[in-house]
């Protein structure tokens, strides 16, 4: 099999990925039009000086979290579910892998349903739609994308990412073109969020990946390619369409970027776009779904995984409407948000760094499972559910419905289960 569909430490001569390769990877995972939606919802209801302000800070912030989760990868050589093994233990690591295989399935179904309506959307214009056809084409490529592995995706990578970068600056030309900056930036904002709401809506995004980061940043061939071509790569990317996205927003009122399109009428460029948008990021979703379900079940075939991932992607997007799972999603992501604050924690701050082989002796110190860091875990994603459950699922908690106002969900459950884990975890 492919060593990159192993599981094990990967060894220093296998270790290939430069920072250009890194950095074209997250660049192409930043450039997504889940970015752009979650930068309409910053506008109006923030003005856009504000709006972008916290789009930068909120990436400094979030993207240091994934390059933390990098620099694991890097050291250890292993993916982030099998580092997840030393705070929960070997047993204790299934619970979450179980939870990110099933929400990489998910998004991976998502970003095929966005990619073909944005598709359909554009090629109306042509006088032809298909959004069956477009699932399946969409999910084909991805599939294809994914199952020819680590060894063959840096020159594909690069130039993915080349012509992504060529293509958003024309679109960022063409919407500062059609809407002077000067005349939104004097819009004020309705006040509607509050700006730490606000900057937890931007450092969710890149947390949402952090189950992720380790899957490549393994093959790293240092600390600094690891950390800096991760951490760039998504800042430069995923900044620049939330401030699109925000910026159409207070522009014309329309977070839709389907429509936008539509009304651009940028036809050719703008489904260039979206085809390698969405191939460039939901590969990752797939593919960590493979390496994943490695940690469950460590002697499955994880390319059979990438075709049986792909498959149920294009099948839920095929069948069933978006809304329906949605929020399970971000119910399951807020898990990840308690989960990463722990290895963060647990690496850096208590261990000090791991063994890599370590993790895989069944009778070693990392057997079993981790009771302390399970239930600090639990507690921190109740915190965050019960910060985050009004906006999730209408129901109004008063001090924590409130406390989720003000400040978010993600920083504040960050923060309480760093200290819970470094204080009873050690």
């Amino acid at each position: 099999m492919d060593e990159g569909y192993e599981i094990k430490p990967v060894e220093k001569s296998k270790k290939t990925f430069t920072l250009i390769t890194l950095l074209a990877i997250w660049f192409g995972a930043g450039i997504s039009i889940a970015e752009f939606w979650a930068g309409a919802l910053l506008t109006p209801a923030l003005s856009l000086g504000m709006a972008i302000l916290v789009i930068i800070v909120g990436h400094l912030l979030g993207n240091a979290i994934m390059g933390l989760i990098a620099l694991e990868g890097e050291e250890t050589g292993l993916p982030t579910m099998v580092l997840s093994r030393a705070p929960l233990g070997i047993k204790g690591s299934v619970l979450p892998s179980i939870l990110n295989y099933l929400q990489l399935i998910g998004w991976t179904a998502i970003m095929l349903i966005v990619g073909a309506n944005a598709m359909n959307a554009v090629s109306k214009a042509f006088g032809f739609e298909s959004y069956p056809l477009w699932v399946l084409l969409l999910g084909v490529l991805v599939t294809l994308w994914t199952y020819i592995g680590p060894k063959n995706w840096e020159k594909l990578e690069k130039i993915a990412a080349l012509l992504l970068l060529a293509l958003s600056l024309w679109l960022t030309y063409v919407t500062l073109k059609k809407f002077p900056l000067s005349d939104l930036l004097s819009k004020p904002g309705t006040g509607e969020i509050g700006a730490m709401l606000a900057l937890d809506l931007v450092i969710a995004m890149p947390l949402s990946w952090a189950p992720l980061i380790a899957d490549y940043s393994r093959f790293a061939r240092n600390k600094n390619s690891a950390f800096w071509g991760t951490y760039l790569g998504y800042f430069i990317s995923s900044s620049l369409f939330y401030f699109v996205g925000a910026l159409t927003n207070m522009a014309i009122g329309e977070g839709d970027p389907i429509e936008i399109i539509a009304a651009y009428g940028i036809g050719i460029p703008a489904m260039l776009i979206i085809t390698f948008s969405t191939v460039t990021t939901t590969f990752l979703d797939v593919y960590s779904a493979a390496i994943t379900y490695k940690n469950i079940s460590p002697k499955a075939d994880a390319k059979k995984q990438v075709l049986l991932v792909g498959a149920l992607g294009v099948l839920l997007a095929l069948v069933f409407p978006m809304e329906q799972y949605e929020s399970f999603l971000l119910l399951i992501g807020g898990a990840f948000v308690s989960l990463v604050a722990i290895m963060i924690t647990d690496y850096f701050l208590v261990k000090k760094g791991y063994n890599a082989e370590a993790l895989f002796d069944e009778n070693g110190p990392f057997a079993g499972y981790n009771s302390k860091a399970i239930i600090i875990w639990t507690i921190g994603f109740i915190f965050y559910m019960g910060l985050a459950i009004e906006g999730l699922f209408g129901i109004h908690i008063p001090l924590l419905s409130e406390l989720g106002f003000r400040l978010g969900s993600s920083i504040p459950t960050f923060i309480l289960v760093s200290v819970l884990y470094y204080t009873f975890g050690r």
